[in-house]
């Protein structure tokens, strides 16, 4: 059997990190349910394909605003992160 894989290194790697560490935070403070890395993954690409079919819905005509709009929901998240390590 062939599998795609995906190396992460540096930068990238620190943001994915970041963003599944926030994930089964928010998703244990809701549930008190623990999450592994491949299950917050799961809940992200899940959130992502949830919000591309509401867009394809509404059929705005501004494909741009897509992974614009993904780019600044993960921002947010690591930004709350990121700000909670500074305080």
């Amino acid at each position: 059997m062939i599998e795609n894989g995906l190396i992460l290194t540096g930068s990238d790697a620190e943001l994915l990190s970041r963003a599944l560490s926030e994930v089964k935070t928010k998703v244990y403070e809701k549930s008190e349910t623990s999450l592994d890395d491949t299950q917050a993954l799961d809940a992200i690409v899940s959130c992502f394909k949830t919000m591309e079919r509401e867009e394809e819905e509404k059929e705005t005509g501004h494909a741009y605003l897509s992974p614009l709009c993904k780019r600044l929901v993960l921002g947010t998240l690591l930004d709350r992160a990121s700000g909670a390590e500074r305080e």
